[in-house]
């Protein structure tokens, strides 16, 4: 049997039996004309959005008696005139792929037409979009962390620059092993050791822990890397007596694919702490929006247009252009400098 649902109720719970589905036209585009005297055709002003769209169900209703009809009728324009301030999810049995988000807002003369015709209708206005239901599911963002190889280095503390005529001690050439974060020099070595792992939730640090030989002369670290062409320095920061920690430039990458010809407008859930870039590449440009304060998490409503974390709002906090926007085909997500991973909810739609 065919059904509608809408805020979480079925039309077969209610007892409707559906004889038919009708969606009266597509969603109109919002534009307006203006008119120039002496120039052929109009100058079109578009809006940029889509204007709502009526969808309706005829239907009947089996009852017994005049008091079980009435005790029905009852129930169904509680369950449809409830809360009428907000729009709240309409899925059917004819196309159980999308859902829309709809409001009941007409008149409902239920005993009027059951009494002329037999069938009443059920009519909801509805925001453009029909959304697909794959589009709520989390899509996980992680950081891919792709190490150079590195050099740990004992400096001279009392010169400021990381350079080869500044060492006086190094680590033969080192790649980070699954699972591990930490190089732990041997007793009384000064350049030998193995990993080990350091709790931290950033994946992108790196630590070192140091033996008496390298504290001593007041000396500081540093880790030299190098991937192909590309060399890097970067100086040590400290955690502890013995330990030591770098933040090394990683990024976190997913592409989605867009499936439909319209953009959609995600909820995206970022974690981490501190600062931090979220940079979405598609065939629209390369978008960055860059994160000044991040405390555990940030999350993004596009929808909405707005940046929280629980209900405070966040936009202070942000600098970049607009909101993210996935455009038909792939969309490139990267993650930079301390958020460690997420998720987005790509709220996919087509007309």
């Amino acid at each position: 049997m065919n059904y509608f649902e809408y805020n979480g109720i079925r039309s077969s719970d209610m007892g409707l039996h559906i004889q038919r589905k009708n969606v009266y036209s597509s969603p109109k585009y919002d534009s307006s004309f203006v008119s120039i005297p002496g120039r052929n055709g109009d100058l079109i002003v578009p809006n940029r959005r889509y204007e709502n769209t009526q969808v309706s169900y005829s239907v009947y209703l089996s009852a017994k008696n005049s008091q079980q009809l009435a005790d029905s009728i009852t129930k169904i324009k509680a369950w449809l005139y409830t809360q009428p301030d907000r729009y709240y999810i309409l899925k059917d049995s004819y196309d159980k792929r999308f859902f829309r988000y709809a409001l009941f807002n007409s008149s409902l003369d239920i005993e009027d037409e059951l009494n002329k015709i037999g069938v009443f209708t059920v009519s909801f206005n509805c925001k453009p979009f029909r959304y697909d239901i794959d589009g709520e599911l989390p899509h996980s963002i992680d950081v891919v962390l792709n190490f150079p190889y590195m050099i740990f280095c004992r400096m001279d503390g009392s010169k400021p620059e990381n350079d080869w005529s500044n060492r006086w001690n190094q680590t033969a050439d080192l790649v980070v092993p699954s699972g591990k974060n930490m190089f732990v020099l041997n007793t009384n070595s000064w350049t030998d050791g193995y990993w080990d792992s350091y709790s931290d939730a950033d994946k992108s640090r790196i630590y070192l822990k140091v033996n008496e030989n390298w504290k001593k002369e007041n000396a500081r670290f540093a880790l030299y890397t190098f991937l192909g062409d590309e060399t890097a320095w970067h100086s040590l920061e400290k955690v502890s007596e013995d330990i030591y920690r770098v933040t090394l430039p990683s990024k976190g990458e997913t592409i989605l694919v867009n499936p439909y010809s319209f953009e959609s407008r995600p909820l995206i859930h970022l974690n981490g702490n501190g600062a931090g870039t979220l940079t979405i590449d598609n065939e629209n440009g390369r978008h960055e929006w860059t994160f000044n304060d991040i405390d555990e998490f940030i999350e993004i409503d596009s929808e909405k247009m707005c940046f929280y974390k629980d209900n405070t709002l966040k936009n202070d906090t942000v600098t970049g252009t607009g909101f993210p926007l996935l455009v038909k085909g792939e969309n490139r997500f990267i993650l930079g400098g301390g958020i460690t991973d997420g998720s987005v909810f790509p709220r996919w739609c087509s007309l």
